[in-house]
């Protein structure tokens, strides 16, 4: 969908919001030593379940105890481990239910040798705020802090994944579950999405650090729009996520984003029939002589790109087009762009004029 991009997220662009507890505390990035003792203490605490020793080590303040509360109560529910980094941030192991694990840091003030706050270094960082809610299924998970939110993209995850299931082909090795977060506010999707955050509807990452091992879709908790559109929207990025599409970073963007859209409009008739006209009437002054540039995610983009996986499909079928994703990034690509070019332009001249 254009709403929707494929980003393979490696570092943050907006931190959130720091508690402001005061000075006196060590500056974030510290090496002072001590660090790594309290990481070691924290996790012997979350393994035990103790959540009076897991306090024990933030300060005092109201502010610092409530964080160290709200850490327990997510931690505490999932496998999690507590480590340092050389630069003298947490590094906190961890995922949602069902969830391949996750890394992410966050940068530390001390105050007497106690936590006094934690400001998220990389995303991934839920862990930080109030505990999510989680709704699981065989192949999804999605998680959200608002029962809203929860409710109503699970219905459209749900029916997603339903409607792709008739349509992509049978004995595909798709990485399950798909994993779905609804962050807090605009603000804890742009930690996934970055800039432009107020325009995107979602995007398929690599949470916290490459060390991680999974993908999530983050949905942007502002976005209104109709009841079908999260269907479609929610099937889009699951493409990305079967395919695992963030670590496929050696792949043309059009390839992956025109596997999406083609699964998608062949699920929904209602993106078929957009992206047919968008198509359409991109081309009304000339074909192409390039394949289509999906970095600036404009709707006649993603419509274009469309139309060159499925002139692809056409010719090769779709198990090969599949490889052909995954090849393109271990160096063993089979099908030369120029050859691609030319069934991408003859399918557009093939299409009726403006709609």
């Amino acid at each position: 969908m254009p709403a929707a991009s494929s980003v393979d997220r490696r570092s943050l662009l907006i931190a959130a919001p720091a508690l402001l507890l005061g000075a006196c505390a060590t500056p974030p990035g510290t090496t002072a030593s001590g660090i790594g003792e309290l990481a070691r203490t924290l996790t012997e605490r979350l393994a035990a379940e103790d959540e009076a020793g897991f306090l024990a080590g933030f300060a005092s303040q109201p502010g610092a105890q409530a964080l160290g509360r709200r850490m327990f109560a997510t931690l505490s529910q999932t496998p999690a481990s507590i480590t340092a980094t050389p630069t003298g941030r947490l590094r906190v192991a961890w995922r949602l239910p069902g969830e391949p694990r996750v890394i992410s840091e966050a940068n530390l003030d001390r105050v007497n040798g106690r936590i006094a706050n934690l400001t998220a270094a990389t995303s991934g960082t839920e862990w930080l705020g109030e505990p999510l809610g989680v709704h699981s299924a065989p192949r999804l998970v999605v998680a959200a802090s608002a029962a809203g939110q929860l409710s109503r993209w699970s219905r459209a995850a749900e029916a997603g994944l339903a409607a792709l299931t008739r349509v992509v082909p049978p004995g595909r090795n798709w990485v399950e579950p798909v994993v779905v977060l609804v962050p807090d506010g605009l603000a804890g999707f742009a930690a996934y999405a970055g800039r432009g955050a107020d325009r995107t509807g979602a995007v398929t990452v690599v949470p916290g650090t490459p060390d991680s091992d999974g993908v999530r879709v983050v949905l942007n908790p502002t976005l209104r729009q109709k009841s079908a559109d999260d269907r479609a929207l929610i099937a889009h990025e699951a493409v990305h996520a079967w395919m695992r599409s963030p670590r496929l970073t050696g792949t043309p963007g059009w390839l992956l984003e025109g596997i999406a859209e083609a699964f998608t409009a062949a699920a929904y008739p209602q993106v078929a029939a957009t992206n047919r006209r968008l198509a359409a009437d991109a081309v009304a002054d000339g074909v192409p002589r390039a394949l289509p540039d999906v970095a600036d995610a404009r709707p006649a983009s993603y419509a274009l790109a469309q139309v060159a996986v499925q002139a692809m499909v056409g010719r090769l079928g779709w198990p090969a087009v599949l490889d052909e994703a995954d090849a393109r990034t271990s160096g063993g690509a089979t099908v030369e762009d120029a050859t691609v070019l030319d069934w991408y332009r003859a399918a557009l001249a093939a299409l009726d004029g403006p709609g």
